[in-house]
């Protein structure tokens, strides 16, 4: 309320500037030559200045309506666009939320179902396949996967029997040591 009445007042003295400015333009307010400096004024003097003046005033009172409609507007533009933003972010976040509920309850166990039925075959499939299983295993080779299961086929080629139990060969060394 204090814009609009700070609004209204700077109109208000912007016309009174304007109308001296008008008067001080036109000589209305000084001696011309052979005239004297206070003439009695006629009735048109007085309607042209009040005609002025009104001019002037609605002038800057609509200037002012118009500046105010202006700052309304974009206001208005902003928060709108700060709701369509909000009310889009919200829709998305709504929209992920029933995409992964749907997912997790329809669409997991049916993947996970057919997972477990089609895995098997293909990975005895994938190594069956010479150049994949070589690819595979060589892999795991280099990783020191294979480490421990060469170890117990290296034993096993040596021994020639079946691998002993490492239980019971730490029972075995209990029994001996007694």
């Amino acid at each position: 309320m204090g814009k609009i009445a700070a609004t209204i007042l700077g109109a208000i003295i912007g016309g009174f500037a304007a109308v001296a400015a008008i008067v001080y333009w036109f000589g209305w307010g000084l001696a011309g030559n052979g005239q004297s400096a206070h003439i009695d004024p006629t009735r048109a003097d007085y309607v042209d200045l009040l005609l002025t003046v009104a001019t002037i005033f609605l002038g800057a009172v609509g200037l002012a309506v118009t500046v105010g409609a202006l700052v309304i507007g974009l206001v208005a533009l902003k928060t709108l666009r700060e709701i369509k933003d909000e009310a889009a972010s919200e829709a998305k976040d709504a929209a992920a939320g029933k995409i992964n509920e749907t997912m997790e309850a329809e669409l997991e166990p049916n993947v996970k179902a057919k997972v477990q039925d089609a895995l098997p075959a293909a990975l005895q499939a994938a190594l069956l396949n010479d150049e994949l299983g070589h690819k595979i295993l060589s892999e795991m080779a280099q990783r020191g996967e294979l480490d421990e299961v060469l170890e117990r086929v290296a034993m096993r080629m040596q021994g020639g029997g079946p691998e002993p139990d490492p239980d019971a060969a730490e029972q075995y060394a209990d029994e001996e040591g007694d």
